[in-house]
């Protein structure tokens, strides 16, 4: 799903077929935005204001047209994430953000007119140089994030406002360490996988995260599911084809033919599919092209 804000369409392209779908931009969307989160069919964008002190915030399901305002978020936040579609009374928006260079906090408000809980957690200098949380993600009551170099960040219960004691790091597993090293974390059937990518995409690997021994544990194949990355979210879903099973597809594009770019666990390689065929193979990222425009992967939902 991309926004172009130049023609003020929205142009949504399936990753197997390649076929294009658009719809015109709402007039309240209209702008300079960011998509920080994504999911359920829902987006969480924030639209740049220029005439008034803050951001505003909003969900967005494109597939409706439904636009709901946020409360006011707190200024520090970078990372976001919610637990479930904003018509769910249940709806808790998880803002994370860096207070100074050490340290990072988590903030979390709800949709329904509840409270804001507040701040759940603080970090320390034991965060490392970058102390940014990315891909925050939940499960089992549980928030888990990424550290930049890897590590992950979870916080046990997080609707437990006594809960910032129960913040707990976890070294990242063996990789192809580097400057450019990239992770991305997502819930993916019951579990939490890292998967980790190094500075070109010439080697990617996938990890399971062990609850119990609080380890991870390579794994080899996702079965019967997909995972899809882009800057902000990561999510991992049953493959509506069987073509689409044990790959991970990425927002990059074809350099020449624009089709959307896959990496097969089971080849150890990159492709772009024609429909049920898939074409091409190759190594790495050279030869791919990323969209400037605000953009994210979506999975439809009309609820």
């Amino acid at each position: 799903m991309v926004f172009d804000k130049y023609r003020g369409i929205i142009s949504f392209t399936d990753p197997m077929f390649g076929d294009k779908y658009f719809i015109k931009t709402p007039q309240k969307l209209i702008g300079d935005l960011r998509i920080h989160y994504c999911k359920y069919g829902w987006l969480l964008i924030e639209k740049y204001e220029t005439t008034k002190e803050r951001n505003s915030f909003v969900f967005f399901n494109p597939f409706t047209g439904d636009i709901r305002e946020l409360p006011e978020v707190e200024p520090f936040a970078s990372s976001f994430c919610f637990s479930a579609p904003p018509t769910s009374p249940n709806c808790m928006v998880v803002e994370l953000g860096n207070y100074d260079s050490t340290s990072w906090g988590i903030y979390i408000l709800y949709v329904s007119p509840k409270p804001p809980l507040g701040t759940v957690g603080v970090g320390n200098a034991d965060a490392g140089s970058d102390p940014s949380l990315r891909y925050p993600t939940f499960y089992g009551g549980n928030l888990y994030a990424s550290l930049a170099d890897g590590r992950l960040v979870f916080l046990e219960k997080i609707e437990d406002v006594d809960s910032s004691s129960r913040l707990i790091l976890v070294k990242s597993p063996r990789s192809c360490r580097g400057p450019s090293t990239r992770y991305f974390l997502v819930n993916c059937d019951q579990h939490v996988l890292l998967v980790i990518m190094c500075e070109f995409g010439e080697s990617i690997e996938v990890f399971k995260f062990n609850d119990l021994t609080k380890e991870w544990e390579e794994i080899n194949s996702l079965g019967r599911y997909m995972i899809i990355i882009s800057d902000t979210t990561c999510l991992c879903i049953e493959a509506k084809m069987r073509e689409m099973e044990n790959k991970i597809y990425f927002s990059r594009l074809h350099s020449e033919s624009e089709k959307i770019v896959f990496y097969s666990l089971e080849t150890g390689r990159y492709h772009i599919s024609d429909g049920k065929n898939i074409k091409e193979s190759f190594e790495d990222f050279f030869g791919t092209k990323y969209h400037l425009y605000p953009h994210t992967w979506i999975e439809p939902s009309w609820s």
